[in-house]
């Protein structure tokens, strides 16, 4: 089109005329109303650019929600578009909604439904099978309907008419939807009458009590080896007596007698990649989040059963807080699988998203898309998504993803509301500094992490210090646990929680703040980054175990990625976000295969528990630090005269 119009704030309108009409030459605009009323637009700049020609137009008297078309002087004609008007103070002083009841909020006798949609001039809201019925806009935007009658289980959608169209909708505060997120549910959360058994859990005194373990639920049993029946399935890891080809413990059982005391999920929200009628046609990580309140629909054993997915997720959660296992979440809401396609878009298009001034998209996420936490419906809605995960799924923390594109204000109020709920709760993400469109000093990063109490933090200088680089042109270089004993003496800062960075500046402070890792589901596992580094076979082993040992007894928080203690392969796949359940499945036999490790970590976790000193949330000078560069020994003497002592030199550990 030869004309495009941004309505940018309250009194300001951008037009853009294209250099091959005309020039981009117009003496005058029109603003026309859906009343067919005339308002003259004045110029009052007007710049070329290479191929347009830009005019920052002055109107008054617009009203947000009403629909308008802008019209030059040839009375060429364009839709106004709401775009930067939605990002400034003026909006979110007229439109920020306090209520709780966005949705659709059930009850035998009617469905009242409420969507939030300042911009859109109509809304109607499509019940499969019933009709369709027009909502009645009221206070800050909140569109309304209220139908009589049962419609438990309908599927429904909203139609919005904003900037000259109209879109459909699912409801981003729906519970759940039909296969593949085609319609939004009517669910009635009586149903979910499931006991999440969070009275029988052990009492977490500390966060550096935590043993974390990632498992993907689709890998822990998509494999023959696995033993479990109900394969890809939340109801599979609820499933007990499973074993291995050679009569080894797998799925619950094995999580249960390994020690740890938190399951961290990857993603069980409703993702896109994965056909949720076909899933074995495809597999995905899940992080490419659709719904971010919805469970992911592959992962329950009714397709066809909007309630299944709840339920399953709700029995798996019971069944791992029965047997004394938290359940960490890990949430992705810094980006979504496609913004244009997302329900946020479609009803209040330009606004969940961070752009620039001129409206493109910021990029930080590196999925064309970040979400715009410091937007205030943006950040009301993680902490009521949060919230419904908590109480309706019993949820005991959560793992940010790309947490540096979210702000610092967002991740505290996060902090608080889950600690509000839950005082044992943990949340921790990646704090990666991530080239979103937000200021360095708003972004929750690990550099501003002290601006966070209650936050913890991905530690990648242990990583790669411990492992080497994971970077994949960077296969062959080596750390303090695969062959590089260069700077040996930095070795004990990071077994003592990391307080200052590799080149001596502050860094965590206080050791809670860690979560000391070598391996997630990113990047090769360390398994096949040694075997790709051509580290002898013989070695791999007491390697793996000094890797191990250094993630175990440190103090932090220690991470493990489900197999790792049983050398977990990939075939070499560094980037297994997609590839197949033959890549990425758990292969249980390699339990047996790799049993002295397996028992190993059982031991070290055991100790770890048993030892105050490993698991000390702050800092102190208490310690005695040797470092012996030529026999490549590091020797820590805590205060009550425990010695760890980590040998390098012949790959092995030992503990007095």
């Amino acid at each position: 089109m030869s004309i495009k119009a941004y309505w940018d704030d309250d009194k300001t309108i951008t037009a853009e005329l294209d250099r091959i009409y005309y020039d981009g030459d117009s003496r005058h605009f029109t603003i026309i109303d859906n009343m067919n009323t005339y308002v003259r637009a004045e110029i009052i700049q007007s710049v070329i650019m290479d191929h347009l020609k830009r005019y920052t137009l002055r109107v008054e008297g617009l009203e947000i929600g009403s629909a308008y078309t802008i019209a030059d002087e040839r009375f060429l004609k364009s839709p106004l578009i709401y775009r930067n008007i939605l990002k400034t103070d003026f909006f979110d002083r007229k439109f920020y909604y306090e209520g709780k009841d966005l949705g659709s909020s059930y009850s035998p006798e009617q469905t009242v439904f409420k969507v939030w949609s300042p911009i859109s001039s109509r809304m109607l809201v499509d019940i499969e099978g019933w009709g369709i019925q027009e909502m009645i806009r009221g206070d800050k935007g909140v569109f309304e309907s209220a139908v009589q009658g049962d419609f438990d289980g309908f599927a429904y959608q909203y139609v919005a008419e904003n900037n000259g169209h109209w879109h459909s909708a699912n409801d981003p505060y729906g519970y759940s939807s039909t296969a593949n997120t085609d319609k939004s549910v009517i669910i009635n959360l009586q149903k979910l009458n499931i006991e999440l058994n969070k009275e029988t859990l052990p009492l977490l005194k500390q966060k550096t009590d935590a043993v974390i373990y990632e498992l993907h639920v689709r890998d822990m049993s998509s494999l023959e080896s696995s033993g479990i029946k109900q394969k890809g399935k939340f109801l599979g890891l609820t499933e007990e007596k499973t074993h291995n080809n050679r009569g080894d413990s797998t799925g619950l059982d094995y999580l249960t007698e390994l020690g740890i005391t938190h399951i961290q999920l990857m993603p069980v929200y409703d993702f896109g990649t994965v056909d949720e009628i076909h899933p074995e046609t495809h597999y995905n990580w899940g992080y490419d989040p659709v719904h971010f309140n919805i469970p992911e629909g592959s992962y329950g054993s009714d397709i066809t059963d909007p309630y299944s997915r709840m339920i399953d997720l709700q029995k798996m959660i019971s069944t791992f807080h029965s047997k004394g296992l938290r359940v960490i979440m890990d949430v992705v809401y810094n980006h979504m699988f496609d913004r244009d396609s997302s329900d946020f878009e479609n009803l209040v298009p330009y606004y969940y998203f961070r752009t620039g001034d001129d409206g493109e998209p910021s990029n930080g996420s590196f999925c064309s898309n970040d979400l715009d936490s410091t937007r205030p419906m943006v950040r009301k809605y993680i902490l009521e998504s949060l919230e419904r995960w908590m109480k309706i799924y019993g949820m005991d923390g959560f793992r940010f993803d790309l947490m540096g594109i979210l702000d610092i204000e967002t991740m505290n109020q996060v902090a608080s509301l889950v600690k509000s709920i839950d005082p044992s709760a943990i949340v921790y993400g990646e704090g990666w500094n991530m080239p979103t469109l937000l200021a360095d000093d708003q972004k929750a990063t690990m550099m501003n992490q002290e601006q966070m109490p209650d936050i913890s933090h991905f530690n990648d200088y242990f990583r790669d210090a411990v492992k080497g680089d994971t970077m994949l042109e960077k296969i062959d270089h080596r750390g303090f646990m695969t062959g590089s004993h260069r700077h040996l003496e930095k070795l004990p800062n990071l077994l003592l929680g990391s307080r200052v960075y590799a080149n001596g500046s502050p860094f965590f402070s206080a050791p809670v703040k860690s979560v000391n890792y070598v391996e997630c589901h990113d990047n090769h596992t360390t398994f096949d980054k040694m075997t790709a580094a051509g580290i002898k076979k013989e070695e791999i082993l007491p390697r793996q175990k000094l890797m191990l040992a250094a993630v175990l007894f440190s103090r932090g928080i220690p991470f493990l990625h489900s197999g790792q203690e049983m050398c977990r392969t990939k075939g070499g796949d560094h980037n297994s976000y997609k590839s197949s359940d033959a890549i990425n499945g758990i292969d249980w036999d390699r339990r047996s295969e790799f049993r002295e490790l397996v028992e190993f970590v059982k031991d070290a976790i055991s100790l770890r528990k048993e030892t105050a000193l490993f698991r000390k949330a702050e800092y102190d000078d208490d310690t005695e630090i040797k470092v012996d560069k030529h026999g490549k020994t590091v020797e820590i003497q805590y205060s009550d005269n425990t010695i760890l002592i980590m040998n390098l030199g012949n790959h092995n550990h030992e503990i007095d």
